[in-house]
């Protein structure tokens, strides 16, 4: 299991086009947060990607954040391609949460696992 915390605010995806990924301030917002995320994820990896299939757990820790969970899930997962994992296909479990905090201590706090590890 891999476990690490994103101590940024959680940033939803955004629906982009070639041109608005460098016009529109969300999707550069939204950019930029993935890049900073697969950084945090990469200090956290002592492996290689992981094979095979994976389950993905988020608690999004969130000021006064109206954004989807979807969105926030789907911001998270495609950050670890590559990363935590080879592609976001991997995922074959998910679970999501959002908590209400204070604007300081938002934050996400992720784990990653095989899925053969667990017994059903």
């Amino acid at each position: 299991m891999i476990k690490f915390v994103i101590p940024l605010k959680p940033v939803p995806a955004v629906r982009m086009t070639q041109k608005s990924m460098y016009a529109n301030k969300y999707a550069k917002r939204y950019l930029q947060y993935k890049k900073q995320v697969a950084w945090i994820a990469k200090a956290s990896m002592k492996t290689n990607p992981i094979d095979g299939d994976v389950g993905v757990k988020l608690t999004h820790y969130a000021h006064g954040n109206r954004a989807d969970i979807d969105n926030l899930f789907k911001g998270v997962t495609d950050a670890l391609n590559k990363v935590v994992y080879n592609d976001d296909r991997q995922v074959k479990h998910m679970e999501s949460s959002i908590i209400k905090c204070g604007k300081e201590e938002e934050r996400t706090e992720v784990e990653v696992y095989r899925l053969e590890a667990v017994k059903q």
